[in-house]
């Protein structure tokens, strides 16, 4: 007959499995690559290898200093007219729009007068100003329903859920031109 050892002893037929080092197990290695992976992402973002510009930035910087300047008289003349609840019936608001729309036709027509030096931000250019062509449409067509009596809102036509005016502004933004970015008279 086998007497089992006394208890408190070990014997050399352990059955209880050794625990691996965690850089064996899946586990400890999925964590090693989350933390790694993540700590890697966020040196090269913090890094400056991933910044870049805006998309609408322009190469030629000086064609956003002569707009700022162009556009800051007409925009302070804009700024300058009464605001939209001043107005008590519709017809002395389509007044005040009509006047604005002219400054801000102006100012488009000044800055067309002044172009950027290369090919890239010349297409930039002239989409924005079509922008501001469509935009000027729009405002004309309200300050007329105006002009007729009826009190209506202001719509602008939206791409994606966007309205073009956003990225008009974006335009102005990315190139230190805010004189030049929509009016919020409407």
């Amino acid at each position: 007959m086998i007497t089992p050892p006394p208890s408190g002893t070990s014997t050399t037929h352990d059955q209880s499995p050794k625990r691996r080092p965690w850089y064996r197990r899946p586990s400890g290695i999925a964590a090693a690559t989350v933390v790694a992976a993540s700590f890697l992402l966020w040196t090269y973002a913090l890094s400056g290898v991933a910044r870049k510009d805006p998309p609408d930035t322009l190469a030629d910087s000086d064609y956003g200093a002569a707009a700022q300047a162009l556009c800051a008289p007409f925009r302070i003349s804009v700024d300058a007219l009464p605001p939209a609840p001043a107005s008590k019936t519709p017809q002395e608001r389509a007044v005040v729009l009509g006047a604005a729309t002219e400054e801000l036709r102006q100012m488009v027509a000044a800055l067309r007068t002044i172009s950027p030096n290369n090919g890239p931000d010349q297409y930039i250019v002239t989409k924005w100003l079509a922008d501001w062509d469509q935009y000027l449409a729009d405002r004309t067509a309200y300050r007329d329903i105006l002009a007729s009596g009826k009190d209506a809102r202001f719509v602008l036509r939206s791409f994606d859920g966007e309205f073009y005016t956003k990225s008009m502004d974006n335009i102005a933004a990315v190139n230190n031109m805010r004189s030049c970015d929509t009016p919020g008279d409407v």
